[in-house]
């Protein structure tokens, strides 16, 4: 049996079209675990890549990143003096992809490289006016000569959805994630690219079996205890050892100072990840017991 992981940020991390993806490939004996973190980027990932994407042994790994790698806040409209950083973070993507490239290559996998998804910049009404799709499109050209380099299969989401933003992909207010119905015609498209289905079908996928959204469901809370553990604790969990006690004990401590500033985003994760850290290996085996038994 075929073992795929899907490594990339949150728009994998969200992933309604990884989990469309499964319901058409289950009978095909393919299993997909979704190694998403809500925040990483193509550097950030080398740090993870072995114990949350190789842990699971997969056949194939499905590698898409860009939109946190190339610093969205130096695109928006009036800023100056940004272009030597702008080339620093492409270099760096570059980079990090090249190095992630080798590291699953070496570990005896397949990979599948993928162009970062567009930006939002036709819809009406953005406080910013904000031009990232100009350094996600550097991102994405990389991406297709590099796998053409390394005689890779590359599936361009940038070149497919760009001409559809607005009105066949349609994205959440931030304008970076495509919205839960918008995750099918990226799995349409992947499937196709694949040679899965012959044609794309324009039917919602949405909503999800009651199998595939208790597995989707699980699979999301193991996701909020890595994006905490790998995204917010990221140079703690880098720079040395840290055990369980550790990571609560630093949450506890973040939690503490959020309620203190009133910062209710990060109120929200970091209880999030206290109601739920305890149970990682409880969401882990039933994750795997969910996957086995949907045929």
């Amino acid at each position: 049996m075929k073992t795929i992981c899907f490594l990339g940020d949150s728009i994998t991390r969200r992933g309604y079209w990884i989990a469309e993806i499964f319901e058409h490939v289950k009978k095909k004996g393919i299993r997909a675990y979704n190694c998403g973190v809500s925040g990483d980027s193509a550097s950030g990932a080398i740090h993870r890549l072995y114990t949350d994407c190789l842990s699971r042994t997969p056949d194939t790994v499905v590698m898409m990143f860009g939109m946190n790698d190339v610093g969205r806040d130096l695109y928006d409209e009036g800023k100056t003096d940004v272009e030597e950083k702008k080339a620093l973070r492409l270099e760096r993507y570059r980079n990090a992809i090249r190095t992630l490239t080798q590291m699953i290559r070496e570990a005896g996998c397949d990979l599948i490289l993928c162009t970062p998804t567009p930006c939002d910049d036709v819809t009406p009404g953005a406080e910013v006016i904000n031009h990232c799709n100009d350094g996600l499109s550097v991102c994405a050209e990389f991406i297709r000569a590099f796998a053409k380099e390394q005689g890779l299969p590359c599936i361009d989401f940038f070149a497919y959805l760009r001409p559809i933003v607005g009105t066949g992909y349609l994205t959440l207010p931030d304008r970076v994630h495509p919205t839960p119905e918008s995750h099918h015609p990226m799995a349409q498209f992947f499937m196709k690219e694949m040679g899965w289905i012959e044609e794309i079908d324009p039917t919602p996928f949405l909503p999800m079996s009651e199998a595939a959204q208790a597995r989707f469901d699980v699979e999301q809370l193991s996701r909020e205890i890595e994006f905490i553990e790998w995204n917010q604790m990221y140079k703690d969990r880098v720079s040395r050892k840290m055990t369980h006690a550790d990571f609560i004990a630093l949450a506890e401590e973040r939690l503490a100072a959020a309620t203190e500033a009133g910062d209710e985003r990060k109120i929200k994760w970091y209880s999030n990840y206290l109601a739920i850290v305890e149970n990682r290996t409880e969401y882990e085996d039933e994750l795997v017991r969910r996957t086995l038994n949907m045929r």
